[in-house]
């Protein structure tokens, strides 16, 4: 479990005007949602993108301390941005109980190179980067290690097939594909056989005889 902390500013004024000016000045609105009641927040633009930067790639619980309140533990729910620039616009977090359980997703990271991209000519396919999960905060892990070293073309892993986590739920259908190996030489032998009717239809359109003229009248 990674754990990290953040200072935040409380935010008394709220709505469009009063974010815009804020981001000028290089600090980012945000809000606090939770049980303890909800908290509209300020934070430095540079600090919440070294944060960003620390949590890349991993699920991570957040200590926000505000000024004016004492620390949260939180987890972040949606970072807003700027669609053109990337630039930070606002940031949500979410409240949780150290002794209730929470509701996450955790990015799915590969170890090894697949037997059947290697030898098989096969192409891996990472269907879902992140899966729904439950589980106490202490027992939060980082990420979903999958090991797709045995993984075959053809061949699919579903989130029944992951390795259980101690206190983790996966959340959803169990049934649900999360990575697979493609069939390179199947695909190809697919492709060629229904490229073929196409090819035959050509051929025998470019083979038959002209058609004579009508005499003239």
């Amino acid at each position: 479990m990674k754990q990290l902390k953040l200072s935040v500013s409380h935010r008394e004024a709220v709505g469009t005007a009063a974010s815009k000016r804020l981001r000028k000045q290089g600090i980012i609105p945000g809000i606090i949602y939770g049980k303890s009641g909800n908290e509209c927040i300020s934070v430095n633009e540079a600090e919440l993108r070294k944060l960003m930067r620390a949590t890349s790639g991993t699920a991570s619980l957040i200590s926000v301390t505000s000024d004016k309140g004492s620390a949260k533990l939180t987890i972040i729910e949606k970072l807003f941005r700027e669609p053109s620039t990337g630039a930070f616009l606002h940031v949500d977090f979410h409240e949780v109980s150290a002794n209730e359980p929470m509701h996450t997703t955790l990015p799915v990271h590969t170890v090894g190179e697949a037997v059947g991209v290697k030898f098989e000519n096969g192409t891996l396919e990472i269907l879902h980067h992140t899966l729904h999960v439950k589980c106490l905060p202490k027992n939060l892990p980082e990420f979903i290690n999958v090991d797709i070293t045995e993984l075959h073309a053809g061949h699919s892993i579903h989130v029944k097939d992951l390795p259980p986590i101690e206190g983790v739920t996966f959340l959803g259908d169990p049934e649900t594909v999360v990575i697979s190996c493609s069939d390179g030489r199947k695909a190809a032998a697919e492709a060629e056989a229904a490229a073929a009717p196409v090819a035959e239809a050509k051929e025998s359109e470019t083979a038959k005889p002209a058609t004579e003229a009508a005499p003239a009248k």
